[in-house]
C-alpha cells in the first residue's frame, strides 16, 4: 500500500490527473557520494512521507500542462533543504505546487544527499 501512496506521487482527482513521475528516471546522489538512478520503488522505499499535490485550480482551469525536473536536497535526518527547479514545467503555477508539495516529502535518514525527479503534469479527462 505505501508504494501505491507515493508511485502516485499526487494521486489523481476524478477531472484531471495531477503532478506524476514521469517516464523518465529519478536520480540520486546517496549518501555515501555515489550518483544512481532510481526506480519508482527506490524512491519510494526510501521515503518516509510523500504527500501529493493537487493539481492547481488555476492550471486545471487552462488546461495547462506541462514537464520539469525538480533538484530535493536532503539533511542527514531526511528532511527536505530545498527544493530547485532544474528544468521548469514552463509554468509558473505548476512549478510553485511541485516545489511546495516536495519541501513536505520526507526521507529516511542518511540515505540520499539530493534526488532530482521528473514530473509531468496532463490534464485527463475520464468519460
Amino acid at each position: 500500500m505505501r508504494q501505491w501512496q507515493a508511485i502516485v506521487v499526487v494521486s489523481c482527482m476524478l477531472l484531471a490527473a495531477p503532478l506524476s513521475i514521469s517516464a523518465s528516471e529519478a536520480t540520486a546522489i546517496w549518501s555515501d557520494g555515489r550518483t544512481s538512478a532510481l526506480t519508482d520503488e527506490q524512491l519510494v522505499g526510501n521515503t518516509t512521507a510523500a504527500p501529493g499535490a493537487p493539481y492547481p485550480e488555476e492550471a486545471q482551469k487552462t488546461k495547462t500542462t506541462g514537464s520539469g525536473v525538480y533538484e530535493l536536497r536532503i539533511d542527514a535526518a531526511g528532511k527536505i533543504t530545498s527544493v530547485a527547479i532544474v528544468k521548469s514545467s514552463g509554468s509558473a503555477v505548476l512549478d510553485k505546487a511541485a516545489t511546495t508539495t516536495f519541501r513536505k516529502w520526507r526521507f529516511k535518514p542518511n540515505v540520499f544527499r539530493s534526488v532530482r525527479i521528473p514530473v509531468s503534469w496532463s490534464v485527463n479527462r475520464v468519460q
